[in-house]
């Protein structure tokens, strides 16, 4: 067209012939890039430690430690007590006790604890395991010296619940060790001297201040310890009115336990604070069963009281401190021991009343 300006090509748009191959590579390089993160996280996790078996803290290897020793205890005495020289009675009596007894102080205690953590160990077969010949001397001393542990366990141990079933355990224990001894006619063993050196309260205050107890503790303890002083006066009591009932050895027994009970009764109300106050629990008198006359119930009323001065024991060893427990894990051994005196028969747990006492053998 005349006088138009002339017409000129439209701009072409500008190629870039490498943008694909530059797309490819970069999805290469994120994929091995993204290919490469996920196996290093991979190894990672692989090389993550597995976990480990949790550390027992002071509690649990109490604990542990009396389990353990009641199942070692349960077998050695089935182990002795298959022997001839054990199957013979009275040994194989006092035996068939103390495995039975054991079963159940490690049941008690919890049992074995599995974490389900460790790796499994293949089974030991009795056919290549040397069989076990144990003989009475050695169980015997094995037998006190679990008692030992036991007894110190229980005045150590933080847990009041856990110190009272311990010392319940190592009562049993010791009376198992005098029993087992005289069937066997070996002198019995000592088992822990400073627990028996610890038959009272001390005299005098402690020289150095002890740690303060909160109020709700301190007043727990000081009904536990009324609640001995109570059983111990109860019983001397109990004890004066059987004396008027029996005669001749029975009648003297009686009068020396009256007598001690009431010395009992009084040191402890004197620890308590209780001793001549409005609060102290003691009685002039208390409610005795009919047929005192009959000399069968003056004795079992004398093993009743006995039992329920070492069940008073028992619940104040859970109420007292650690390391104070000793005269009272004292007291209840003295208590079942004066029980087994009138007629009781042994029990696996001493002073434990809630427990079900299972039939020995």
């Amino acid at each position: 067209m005349a006088g138009s300006p002339a017409m000129l090509p439209l701009p072409r748009p500008h190629h870039h012939p490498d943008l694909a191959p530059r797309a490819r590579r970069f999805g290469v390089a994120l994929a091995t890039l993204l290919g490469f993160v996920l196996l290093t996280a991979c190894g990672v996790r692989t090389e993550t430690p597995p976990p480990v078996e949790p550390s027992p803290d002071a509690v649990e290897q109490v604990r542990g430690r009396t389990v353990a020793d009641a199942l070692e205890l349960a077998e050695t005495a089935r182990a002795l007590g298959a022997t001839p020289a054990g199957a013979a009675e009275p040994l194989a009596s006092v035996l068939a006790d103390v495995a039975s007894f054991s079963d159940q102080h490690a049941e008690q205690a919890g049992g074995t604890y599995v974490s389900g953590l460790a790796t499994p160990t293949s089974p030991v077969d009795p056919a290549t395991t040397p069989p076990v010949a144990p003989d009475v001397t050695t169980f015997l001393s094995e037998l006190a010296t679990t008692t030992t542990a036991a007894l110190t366990d229980a005045d150590a141990v933080d847990d009041g619940a856990l110190a009272r079933l311990v010392a319940s355990i190592a009562t049993s224990r010791a009376e198992l060790t005098t029993r087992l001894a005289q069937a066997a006619g070996l002198p019995a063993p000592v088992v822990d001297p400073v627990a028996d050196e610890a038959t009272a309260p001390p005299a005098t205050a402690p020289a150095t201040p002890e740690p303060t107890e909160s109020p709700s503790t301190g007043q727990q303890r000081g009904s536990s310890l009324d609640a001995v002083a109570l059983a111990h006066d109860q019983a001397g009591y109990g004890f004066e009115v059987i004396a008027a009932k029996l005669s001749g050895d029975q009648r003297a027994a009686a009068r020396a336990a009256a007598s001690s009970n009431r010395s009992d009764s009084e040191r402890w109300a004197r620890e308590s604070g209780t001793d001549g106050t409005a609060q102290d629990p003691r009685r002039a008198s208390y409610a005795l069963p009919a047929g005192m006359d009959d000399p069968s119930v003056a004795v079992a009323l004398g093993r009743t009281m006995e039992s329920a001065v070492a069940d008073a024991y028992a619940a104040a060893v859970a109420a007292a401190p650690a390391g104070e427990r000793l005269p009272l894990v004292d007291g209840l051994r003295s208590a079942t021991a004066a029980a087994a005196a009138w007629g009781a028969t042994p029990v696996p747990f001493p002073g434990l009343p809630e427990q079900v006492e299972q039939p020995a053998g």
